[in-house]
């Protein structure tokens, strides 16, 4: 089986006019958002492929190298196959804006793609490798709205003002939620322009929002693909039709789009989630269940602040001793003992609840553990 790189090889030689834009060509360009193009591709202008991909070779070399714990490797390949490809000549690459702001807990990556068929194509990237990036992923279930989607609703209804012909939107991960997010948050006049939403294994909302004008007006249009192993996309209330696909990883690994199956110009489907992503998505769904927006967004904010009070920027940068330094003193910060006394039986509530879906959802590993417990051989005699 292949995935999207291997596709550039199959089909780069068909131009979008023969073959129309489809679901893998969409995942490509969400990709390129890894890319940092700081400094190359302006915020407020357009710049060839070509020209941006070169510029950024100076500066960061054409290695293919793994920009910390959730970019894998991967997108350089890409990009230069992508940039050799009678399918995307002519790529235009405009608005590139990356913000990180570690006071205000926002990430923000986003980029415009003019296609070779005319058409804009408005990528978000997903969560990188900053901790501001992950407190604003767990903001996302206390609070409506977090700075990030915000910013992208903007970004989207300005692209909708400086062009005026068919829009696509789109993002992996959290970038996901962020092309939902500002689709469903654009002008009545912007969303009968965009022809697709594609949502690539992006986690939901807080609350659902199916009743929602906006949603239903692009509801329609979204076109969401979750790995069968699915850890980020079954997060929080999400109202998205969905396509379960397959890939050769499990695990959290399964969230890195390279790894998705592809046959022709489609994801190859699977029928249901594996056992052990239903089990994950249930028991985060009860943990979170039982903690009310409040409670949430103290223990986020005791973690992540002494996650930072570590000195560490990045999720590259903790170490297994820093992570038990800072939850050790998030639960210090925790004001008075029933604060602290809170914040442990969170966590152990977490635990629990996993361990109570993971007997239901796998009778087979609890009978597997009793066996193994009964037979287990007791110390020899002297």
């Amino acid at each position: 089986m292949a995935n999207a790189i291997d596709y550039l090889d199959w089909r780069g030689d068909v131009p979008l006019s023969l073959d129309g834009f489809n679901e893998v060509d969409g995942l490509i360009i969400c990709k390129l958002t890894s890319l940092d193009f700081t400094g190359i591709v302006p915020e407020d202008g357009e710049l060839g492929f070509a020209d941006a991909l070169g510029e950024y070779f100076k500066r960061h070399g054409e290695e293919d190298r793994r920009l910390g714990v959730l970019l894998p490797a991967g997108t350089v390949t890409m990009a230069k196959k992508l940039l050799a490809s009678r399918r995307f000549a002519g790529l235009v690459i405009s608005n590139y804006i990356n913000r990180v702001d570690g006071a205000n807990a926002e990430q923000f990556c986003a980029l415009t793609a003019r296609l070779p068929d005319g058409t804009r194509y408005a990528a978000f990237r997903g969560t990188d490798d900053t901790i501001a990036a992950w407190r604003e992923d767990f903001n996302m279930s206390a609070q409506d709205a977090v700075p990030a989607q915000l910013d992208a609703a903007a970004y989207l209804t300005r692209l909708g003002w400086e062009y005026d012909g068919a829009v696509r939107v789109g993002g992996h991960s959290k970038g996901g939620n962020l092309a939902v997010y500002a689709a469903m948050s654009a002008p009545e006049e912007l969303q009968e322009r965009i022809s697709d939403v594609y949502n690539y294994d992006g986690p939901g909302f807080r609350f659902s929002v199916a009743a929602e004008a906006g949603f239903m007006r692009v509801r329609d249009k979204i076109r969401m693909f979750v790995p069968q192993h699915s850890m980020v996309g079954v997060l929080l209330a999400n109202d998205c039709p969905y396509s379960i696909v397959e890939s050769s990883a499990s695990g959290v690994s399964a969230h890195n789009g390279f790894t998705w199956q592809v046959y022709g110009r489609r994801f190859v489907r699977r029928d249901r989630f594996s056992a052990r992503s239903r089990v994950y998505a249930e028991a985060i769904s009860s943990w979170a269940d039982r903690m009310d927006l409040q409670r949430r967004q103290e223990l986020i904010n005791a973690v992540f602040d002494a996650l930072e009070g570590t000195g560490a920027r990045t999720l590259t940068d903790l170490t297994e001793q820093r992570v038990r330094k800072a939850l050790s003193a998030a639960r210090d910060l925790l004001g008075d003992e029933a604060e602290r006394a809170v914040f442990t039986e969170s966590m152990e509530l977490l635990a629990r609840s996993y361990l109570s879906s993971a007997r239901r959802e796998l009778p087979a590993i609890g009978r597997f553990r009793r066996k193994k417990e009964k037979g287990r051989p007791g110390p020899e005699k002297q």
